[in-house]
């Protein structure tokens, strides 16, 4: 592995999310994942003839990446008697096998009997992933990959659900990506695109800044799992010098996908093949081409020059235009593709359920299932009751046919028809899901324990955070969900989640300490009083210790009501808590007397008053009864 230059990319969500929930924020917020991918490619010559059991593994994972996956890919199909036996999954043909994936980064065959040499190649993909806020543009820049010799490759993947599309990709040159003109200029494969996902081989096209733009809007959601029919295909002759449009007819219940378009030629001559497809969003996805002559074991008959050439567009849309630039007719097949949503989602997977009817008018039919970055589809039960797993890709004998189940990390496509074979039934993906983490945090960084986290979008789910302040919330669905953090009767967080990360939401929550202290009217303190703290959803009640305080730990910022209560005396006070405060009350207690209680200075001074005015007027009437009987007298 060579030297590699990486510059951080890094995205600081623990901000972002803190600023979120501050704000009460209820727009979801999207990103993009992007995978930057390093690839080497060695070829190997296994000999079993010398060991029964052979080990590979794959190459030094370089600093900041992680491996995604080490690969065993053999030349043609392997020998039937190897056997694998470390491995994660296999690839499997026919009931030949292929390739064996493993993504700790070591693979163990077994001869099983085999006595030979078998021709590899060890693929080793290592992975760093970041996430881009979505907006109008991202940029992709690949700069640091320059001049070290390295296979890189980026992958750009939206959320189905998230209300954003690929629009275009320009490349460090300033090339559309997406025009027919420039991909025919690129390597079939070194760029691939659909509404949703970006893939560019960057050692193919070159290195420097690469520009994806969006566009936004409802209509461009799309569903997580859905039925996917292709409907029969339709051959047809593209005339020279001529253009031919088709457009998908109306069909109930379903949406437009778009198309698979296959052009191809033979004929004399020097090879070429100037054709354009154009339609919404076009991938080049395969070109094959030869120029050959025919040619005899004398010039009795003139050799002949011969070529031929296939490619093979995905169109993305509900119309595509065909254009023969060439000299000579060439053939097409057009094969429109529709989808729909199916599914239920449950904590024990996806249920899906085909029916014949469903796929009666199509000639091929596939459940495609896409999750976020945190789920991952382990295997798939079809109808008849057999559980496909440890597979990644794998065709077989079906019926009186074959079909084709791809088994991804975060997708996977199943064939439940191929001509007139069809599987009607329940198709039971199970589905892993990494579990949603709210870490709350108080401004001191200690945990704060007994937050109430509900959830609620595709499903309601409900959490507490325990006493490392962490709430665990088991999503199983994807889909947009808003948060609602809730503590001591005020709402801590709240904010929307639009993409479904693997990551922790760290939560700095805004709580505080109030210490009351309960004075008498000496400034003594009083011990053994009962102070309760109220915002109008939640109080708590605590007793004054020797020194006549009580400390309420992490209340949530707001206005309180804090009443001291000692024995027959009540004290109020309103308290705005906005940091952690200190605060002294009052009670105006001036001694606490045996079989009495307490008595305030308030009443103290009431008595006093009320003492001197009864002797006022007692001394007054007799001082006037008194004169009277001198006058008398």
């Amino acid at each position: 592995m060579k030297r590699i230059v990486c510059m951080a990319l890094l995205l600081t969500l623990v901000g972002y999310i803190t600023a979120l929930t501050l704000a009460g924020q209820s727009t979801p917020a999207y990103y993009a994942r992007i995978d930057y991918m390093l690839k080497t490619d060695e070829p190997v010559e296994l000999d079993f003839g010398s060991k029964s059991v052979i080990t590979l593994s794959s190459t030094a994972t370089p600093p900041g990446y992680v491996l995604e996956s080490f690969v065993v890919v053999f030349d043609g199909k392997a020998p039937a008697q190897l056997v694998p036996v470390k491995y994660d999954k296999v690839s499997q043909s026919m009931g030949r096998l292929t390739s064996i994936t493993s993504y700790t980064g070591e693979v163990t065959i077994g001869a099983n009997g085999f006595n030979g040499t078998v021709k590899a190649r060890l693929i080793t993909v290592f992975r760093r992933t970041v996430w881009i806020p979505l907006q109008d543009n991202i940029t992709i820049d690949t700069s640091e990959f320059k001049d070290t010799g390295l296979s890189v490759a980026v992958r750009v993947s939206i959320d189905n659900y998230a209300p954003y599309a690929v629009k275009s990709v320009v490349d460090p040159f300033g090339n559309e990506l997406t025009s027919p003109s420039v991909q025919s200029n690129i390597p079939a494969g070194a760029f691939k695109a659909d509404p949703k996902h970006v893939e560019i081989d960057a050692s193919a096209i070159g290195f420097g800044k690469y520009t994806i733009a969006l566009t936004r809007g409802e209509e461009y959601k799309l569903p997580s799992s859905f039925l996917v029919v292709e409907d029969r295909f339709t051959e047809t002759t593209i005339p020279a010098k001529t253009s031919k449009s088709y457009s998908m007819r109306s069909k109930a219940g379903w949406s437009p996908l778009g198309f698979i378009v296959v052009l191809y030629s033979v004929s004399p001559g020097p090879l070429s093949s100037n054709v354009m497809v154009e339609g919404g969003l076009v991938d080049l996805a395969f070109e094959r081409s030869e120029e050959f002559e025919v040619r005899g074991a004398s010039l009795m008959i003139p050799p002949l020059l011969m070529h031929y050439w296939i490619k093979a567009f995905l169109v993305y849309g509900s119309s595509v235009k065909i254009t023969n630039n060439e000299g000579h007719d060439i053939q097409a097949m057009i094969i429109p593709a529709y989808y729909k949503e199916i599914g239920t989602w449950t904590p024990k997977g996806l249920i899906t359920t085909v029916s014949k009817r469903d796929v009666a008018d199509a000639y091929a039919a596939y459940i495609v299932v896409q999750v976020p970055s945190i789920a991952t589809i382990t295997s798939v039960t079809v109808p008849g009751g057999q559980k496909i797993e440890g597979v990644e890709n794998y065709t077989s004998s079906w019926l009186s046919t074959w079909r084709t189940i791809v088994l991804e990390k975060n997708e996977a496509a199943v064939q439940v028809k191929n001509g007139d074979s069809v599987e009607e039934g329940d198709y039971v993906f199970t589905i892993v899901w990494k579990p949603i983490k709210m870490v709350f945090r108080d401004m001191k960084g200690n945990p704060v324990p007994g937050v109430q986290v509900s959830m609620s979008g595709p499903l309601s789910i409900n959490a507490v955070s325990g006493a490392d302040g962490v709430a665990t919330l088991n999503v199983y669905a994807p889909g947009v969900y808003t948060v609602s953090a809730r503590f001591k009767g005020a709402t801590l967080a709240y904010f929307t989640i639009g993409t479904l990360m693997d990551t922790e939401f760290n939560i700095e929550c805004k709580v505080y300490s109030l210490t009351v202290n309960a004075k008498n009217a000496l400034g003594g303190p009083v011990t053994g009083a009962i102070v309760t703290v109220n915002n109008g959803n939640y109080s708590q009640s605590l007793e004054t210790d020797s020194s006549g305080s009580v400390v309420f730990t992490q209340l949530p910022r707001g206005t309180y009501t804090v009443t001291v209560q000692y024995k027959r005396i009540t004290t109020t006070a309103k308290v705005a808590l906005d940091g952690d405060q200190s605060i002294d009350i009052n009670t105006g207690i001036l001694f606490d007397l045996p079989f009495i209680g307490p008595v305030t200075a308030t009443e103290v001074a009431a008595v006093s008053a009320a003492t001197a005015l009864t002797t006022a007027l007692f001394f007054r009437p007799r001082r006037e009864k008194d004169v009277a009987e001198i006058e008398i007298s």
